[in-house]
C-alpha cells in the first residue's frame, strides 16, 4: 500500500512541474506576440508620418509643389487625410497625426500604392497614380 501513495505523489510533483513548464512557455509566446504585434502597430505610424509629411511639405512649398509616395503593402491598413489630420487605420487600432493645413486639403483615403500629393493654388489634393 504504502508504494502505491508514492506513486501518486510522484504523479502529482510531476503533473504540477508540466504546468509550471507549460505556462512558462504560453508567457513566452504571449509576448512575443505582444512585440510582433507593437512593431506592426510602429510600422503603421511611419505610413502616417510619410503622407503627413508629404502634405506638410507640399504646403509650406506653395502652389504648384508635388510630392510622389509610394506606401508599401507590407500589411493591411488604409490613410485617410481629412480635417487637418492623417488618420492610419490598422485592425482595430486608430492612429492620429496633425498636419498644417487645417482646411482647404481634399478628403482621401488611401491604401497601399503610390500617390501624387499636390499643392493646387492652396488646396493639397491626393491622387493615385495608375
Amino acid at each position: 500500500m504504502d508504494e502505491g501513495g508514492v506513486l501518486s505523489i510522484d504523479f502529482l510533483f510531476a503533473t504540477l512541474i508540466a504546468l509550471i513548464i507549460i505556462a512558462g512557455m504560453v508567457s513566452m509566446v504571449d509576448s512575443e506576440l505582444s512585440r510582433t504585434q507593437a512593431g506592426e502597430l510602429g510600422q503603421a505610424r511611419m505610413m502616417g508620418e510619410r503622407v503627413a509629411g508629404a502634405v506638410n511639405a507640399a504646403y509650406t512649398n506653395g502652389p504648384g509643389f508635388a510630392v510622389n509616395l509610394t506606401l508599401p503593402s507590407d500589411f493591411p491598413y488604409t490613410v485617410e487625410v481629412r480635417n487637418g489630420q492623417v488618420t492610419v487605420f490598422y485592425k482595430s487600432q486608430r492612429i492620429k497625426l496633425s498636419i498644417i493645413p487645417k482646411v482647404n486639403v481634399t478628403t482621401t483615403n488611401m491604401t497601399p500604392g503610390k500617390y501624387t500629393v499636390r499643392n493646387q493654388n492652396g488646396t493639397i489634393t491626393v491622387t493615385k497614380i495608375t
